[in-house]
C-alpha cells in the first residue's frame, strides 16, 4: 500500500479530515472507524501538564505545560496562524464545553527560529499564557535521559486528544494515552523520503502495538494521530516522567505500516529554556 505523510494537527485540522477519506481499494469499509490510536483513558493525576490548544475556539492540537504559563507544542500548529485567536484547556482531561476548565488565552508565540517546514525539523512553539492554570508542569529530559529512553526497543508514552478515525475524524473527548515502542533511526529512514529525510539527533521514531487489521489483513498499531500534534511523548525515568518529545508528523494512514515522528526536546533545550525565561 501506498503511504502519504501526514502531519498530525494544525489549523487544517478540520480540512484535513475531510481530505483524508479511505480510497477505494485501501482496506477501510465504507463508514468504518476504527480506533487507530489504541490505548485508553489517561488517569487524570499523571496527565495533568497535558494541555489542548484552540483557535477561534475550536480544537487544533495538544501540547503539554512545562512552566506556570508555558506550553510547548508543535511549530506547524500555530505557524502562520494569529496569536489572539489561540487558547488553552488545561487543567481536566475532558475537552468537552460540560466538563472541561475555563479557556485561557495565549498571550505569545515564539517558534524555534530553526524549524524548517518542508522537512518537519525542530518542529517546536513555545506558548506564553495569560495567566497559570492550575496545574503541574512537567520536567524536561536532559540529554543524558533523552539518550537513555530513546534507544531502540525502550517503551515510551504519548497522549492527546486527536482523531481515533482512520478517516481523520472523530477527535476524542477526553485525553488518551498509548504505549509506543522506540524504533531504530534505519526503519524511519526507510519509512520517509530523502526529501524530508529522518534526523536521529532531533527526532525520535516509535510506534505501538498492533490493535487490529484493515480488510486487506494489514496491521493497525496504536500511535498518535490527527489533533496530537504538539502532544506529549513522556519516558518514565528514575527520576520520574519526563518530557521528551512533541508529535511532529507520521504517515498516513496513521498507525498502518509507518511510525510516527516526535520532535526531540533535548536537541532544542537551548530555545525551550529561553523561552521558559522570557519575561
Amino acid at each position: 500500500m501506498s503511504r502519504r505523510h501526514r502531519r498530525l494537527g494544525g489549523a487544517g485540522l478540520v480540512l484535513c479530515a475531510i481530505v483524508l477519506a479511505a480510497a477505494p481499494g485501501s482496506g477501510f469499509a465504507a463508514g468504518s472507524s476504527p480506533r487507530i490510536t489504541g490505548g485508553g483513558k489517561a488517569n487524570a493525576a499523571g496527565w495533568q501538564f497535558a494541555v489542548a490548544l484552540t483557535q477561534k475556539r475550536r480544537f487544533i492540537c495538544s501540547g503539554s505545560l512545562i512552566a506556570p504559563t508555558r506550553v510547548l507544542t508543535a511549530a506547524h500548529c500555530v505557524k502562520g496562524g494569529k496569536r489572539r485567536q489561540l487558547s488553552i484547556l488545561a487543567g481536566s482531561p475532558w475537552i468537552t464545553p460540560q466538563q472541561r476548565r475555563p479557556r485561557i488565552k495565549v498571550a505569545a508565540v515564539a517558534i524555534d527560529p530553526a524549524y524548517n517546514g518542508r522537512k518537519d525539523a525542530h518542529d517546536f512553539s513555545v506558548l506564553t499564557l495569560a495567566s497559570a492554570p492550575d496545574a503541574q508542569p512537567i520536567v524536561l529530559a536532559s540529554q543524558a535521559e533523552s539518550k537513555a529512553a530513546t534507544r531502540p526497543g525502550q517503551i515510551v508514552r504519548s497522549g492527546g486528544w486527536g482523531t481515533r478515525s482512520a478517516r481523520g475524524l472523530n477527535v476524542a473527548r477526553r485525553l488518551k494515552t498509548t504505549k509506543e515502542r522506540v524504533y531504530a533511526a534505519r526503519k524511519c529512514d526507510r519509512d520517509y523520503t530523502k526529501a524530508r529525510g529522518f534526523q536521529g539527533a532531533s527526532m525520535i521514531c516509535t510506534l505501538g502495538k498492533r490493535i487490529g487489521r484493515t480488510h486487506s489483513r494489514l496491521p493497525f498499531r496504536a500511535t498518535s494521530c490527527e489533533g496530537d500534534s504538539g502532544g506529549p511523548l513522556v519516558a518514565d525515568t528514575p527520576g520520574g516522567p519526563r518530557l521528551i518529545g512533541a508529535v511532529s508528523s507520521g504517515v498516513f494512514p496513521c498507525g498502518l505500516g509507518g511510525p510516527s515522528i516526535y520532535a526531540r526536546v533535548a536537541d532544542r533545550l537551548g530555545f525551550i529554556q529561553r523561552a521558559i525565561d522570557s519575561p
